[in-house]
């Protein structure tokens, strides 16, 4: 699993995790994901190359999504997988954590 951090114009966050988001994936990322989120208000993740999300997984997204909005912040996933697009939507997660199309789209709805 990896996870790369880009600092968009404007101060956006663009995370992009890279592979399988199961408990040894969101393991490794939980510290990192977590420093950002506490500390940045406007982020944006690319999940385009997530090949597996796990409930742990939607458990790292909604625990930064919440902390992040506490501070009327937001966190948008942008590019889901059709698989973890499915995942998202069955769990209900999206409509704690916005997904959208495209990074453009995380971006406008970041504002």
């Amino acid at each position: 699993m990896r996870l790369d951090q880009v600092v968009l114009p404007g101060g956006i966050i663009k995370l992009k995790v890279t592979g399988p988001l199961d408990i040894a994936g969101a393991g490794e990322i939980d510290a990192p994901f977590n420093a950002i989120s506490s500390k940045n208000d406007r982020i944006i993740v690319d999940f385009k190359d997530v090949t597996f999300l796990a409930s742990i997984g939607i458990r790292l997204l909604v625990k930064a999504a919440r902390n992040i909005a506490k501070r009327n912040g937001r966190l948008i996933v942008f590019s889901p997988t059709d698989d973890a697009r499915k995942v998202l939507r069955s769990t209900g997660i999206d409509s704690i954590v916005p997904v959208v199309a495209d990074e453009a789209a995380a971006i406008s709805a970041c504002g």
